[in-house]
């Protein structure tokens, strides 16, 4: 019966849409933007995250501050001011982040998807101006704290998935190795990937965990959201090895790979999301 309550009480979390995070905030006051200032060190100025930041002012960290621009601050309802309070403590202990250098990456992309200018990366790395990025070395970004109580993108009550004839690039990086990628239609938008039986499923882009565990017909799920603002949804799993508010890097074990209760086949789901619309996985951002 308990779990039953808690189910049912999910099904209403999932469904709410990407609008309500705003009826958590009342604007406080108005920040006029300054040369040199960012995301980050606004966010800072103020106690509070990117993530908010941006949300209630319509923006995301790709988008360029202009000196003289006039954002909106939000001011906390004293229930919201306890969960950030929660979750500020929760990541007290961890000061910051890691990131794990990709092929191709340059300071001016990792720090402005991390709201930071390139100064403030280079100096929470003790870099000097003279330091090559190299792949694979791996970078303190700042610590992020996720809204995991923010609402998810909608899902189906069930799963109803149909099986395309379109099939997907294996050589791309996915949370199990050289997987055979179908496609699903339907109401679930996303890709289906073969796997091996007890195979540890790995994170494809570095973010928060916002909600872990089971959900009608998608076995066990996980959600992913990345300081991009994509979620990535990894279902169908056999266990879960994160939890809530957890960080991850790419390659970070998320859990193992479930059997299809269909076709009796080892696989994984996933599903991308963007501002609550599901995009090709193939498409999404990795790293």
């Amino acid at each position: 019966m308990i779990i039953a309550i808690y189910l049912k009480n999910i099904k209403r979390f999932l469904i709410l849409p990407l609008a309500f995070l705003t009826v958590c905030f009342s604007f406080a006051e108005i920040h006029t933007v300054e040369k040199g200032e960012t995301y980050y060190s606004i966010s800072r100025k103020y106690g509070i995250s990117v993530e908010q930041l941006c949300v209630v002012n319509n923006l995301t960290v790709n988008d360029v501050l202009k000196v003289g621009q006039k954002l909106s601050i939000p001011g906390k309802s004293e229930e919201t001011k306890k969960e950030t309070q929660t979750s500020v403590s929760s990541n007290s202990e961890r000061k910051f982040d890691t990131y794990t250098v990709q092929k191709g990456d340059t300071f001016y992309r990792i720090a402005k998807v991390n709201g930071i200018s390139v100064d403030e990366l280079k100096s929470l790395n003790n870099f000097d101006s003279d330091t090559v990025l190299k792949a694979g070395q791996r970078l303190k970004i700042p610590v992020t704290i996720v809204d995991t109580s923010a609402s998810l993108p909608s899902l189906p009550e069930s799963d109803p998935r149909k099986y395309s004839e379109k099939k997907g690039d294996s050589t791309l990086a996915w949370p199990v190795k050289n997987p055979e990628v179908t496609y699903i239609n339907g109401k679930v938008s996303g890709v289906q990937l073969s796997a091996q039986k007890n195979e540890t499923v790995t994170a494809i882009r570095a973010g928060t965990v916002m909600y872990v565990g089971n959900y009608r017909g998608y076995g066990q799920v996980i959600f992913v959201q990345a300081k991009t603002g994509h979620i990535y949804v990894y279902s169908g799993l056999a266990s879960i090895k994160v939890k809530k508010g957890d960080y991850v890097v790419f390659g970070d074990s998320l859990g193992t790979a479930g059997t299809d209760s269909i076709k009796g086949t080892t696989q994984i789901c996933l599903m991308v999301f963007q501002k609550s619309s599901p995009i090709d996985p193939a498409k999404a951002p990795r790293g």
